[in-house]
């Protein structure tokens, strides 16, 4: 099991790629992941569903409140971002997402029994 830490990675950017970041809103999608991800056959939507659920809008970078530390709000559902239509969000993302998950954020977790392991949401 992995983790990556991204207040490491937002930290890790530089002041100036911070800047253009911060104001950034990220469209999150919840059929986009299910058409990306959704090998399952059972699980079908249609355009009520889609209405019923429409895209939600969260920034991409968002303050972690235990710490105050930033964090980069990365996930396969973000249909797009800022200004960039679907495509040149994905080519973005992909950038973003490489850079953001670099072995020097992440946490690799190998199991054994009687292991319990608690992770935040809010920054991995």
């Amino acid at each position: 099991t992995e983790f990556c830490d991204m207040r490491l990675a937002w930290e890790a950017l530089p002041a100036d790629e911070q800047a253009k970041l911060e104001p950034l809103v990220a469209r999150h999608s919840l059929w986009l992941s299910r058409r990306k991800y959704g090998d399952d056959k059972s699980f079908k939507f249609n355009e009520e569903d889609v209405r019923r659920y429409p895209p939600v809008e969260r920034p991409l970078v968002n303050t972690h409140r235990p710490t105050g530390r930033r964090a980069l709000m990365l996930g396969a559902n973000i249909a797009s971002v800022g200004d960039l239509d679907e495509i040149e969000s994905v080519a973005f993302l992909d950038e973003l997402t490489e850079r953001a998950t670099a072995p020097a954020f992440i946490y690799s977790h190998r199991w054994t029994a009687g292991d319990l392991l608690l992770w935040d949401n809010r920054c991995v």
